[in-house]
């Protein structure tokens, strides 16, 4: 069992590495790897229902989701850059990881990101050492809520949480499932990064000042 303030502390590349490892070696549908502490038992892998994954490309809008400060997540971002990787920033807080060279990043962060452009993609929240958490996606893409974040929004996510499901979520829980919390930040999560995908506004693009300088 991995323990998160082991993993936290690795480089941000290989966390995300991680979490599509994890995600292609045992999770299918919807369903939602949690990574926790070693003295605390292990969720099993039903979190969220299982159900097949129907292609959906619309993102439904029930409640507009609370925008995210990007800044902090530039600032996090900019701490990780390297001159073989570049980040993008998108509006609703997804942040695509791209390798370098690239000749468009901006391009290449779109088509990463519409690869998980789907309402049923599994997530995997990761808890860090800092107490904030990383939501990684099946692609070198994740979210990351600061530890004053989740405390702001947590009577947000409650409320959203069962409007966050996809239709085939919904379907196979009925009216009374709830969530655990990690989950339902996972859920926000997931529906920022849809809402991105479905309309791809960079606010930043973070590259190595080797690359910004050959890029001019």
């Amino acid at each position: 069992m991995l323990n998160p303030k082991e993993v936290s502390k690795s480089p941000l590349s290989s966390r995300l590495a991680l979490g599509s490892a994890l995600l292609l070696a045992g999770s299918f549908g919807v369903t939602v790897a949690v990574l926790v502490p070693r003295h605390q038992p292990l969720p099993t892998t039903s979190a969220l229902p299982q159900a097949e994954a129907p292609v959906i490309t619309k993102v439904s809008k029930p409640e507009a989701t609370p925008l995210p400060e990007t800044g902090d997540l530039i600032k996090f971002c900019s701490a990780n850059v390297t001159g073989s990787r570049t980040f993008v920033v998108f509006k609703r807080g997804t942040c695509v990881m791209v390798n370098e060279p690239c000749d468009d990043p901006l391009a290449a962060a779109r088509k990463t990101l519409s690869a998980c452009a789907d309402p049923n993609t599994p997530f995997i929240p990761e808890p860090t050492a800092e107490g904030d958490l990383i939501v990684s996606f099946k692609e070198p893409v994740f979210q990351r809520f600061t530890r004053s974040e989740l405390a702001e929004l947590a009577p947000t996510m409650e409320r959203l949480a069962p409007a966050l499901l996809s239709p085939a979520e919904s379907a196979a829980v009925g009216g009374n499932f709830t969530p655990p919390d990690v989950a339902k930040a996972g859920l926000l999560a997931r529906r920022r990064m849809l809402e991105d995908a479905a309309d791809a506004k960079a606010v930043k693009i973070i590259r190595a000042k080797t690359r910004q300088t050959a890029a001019r």
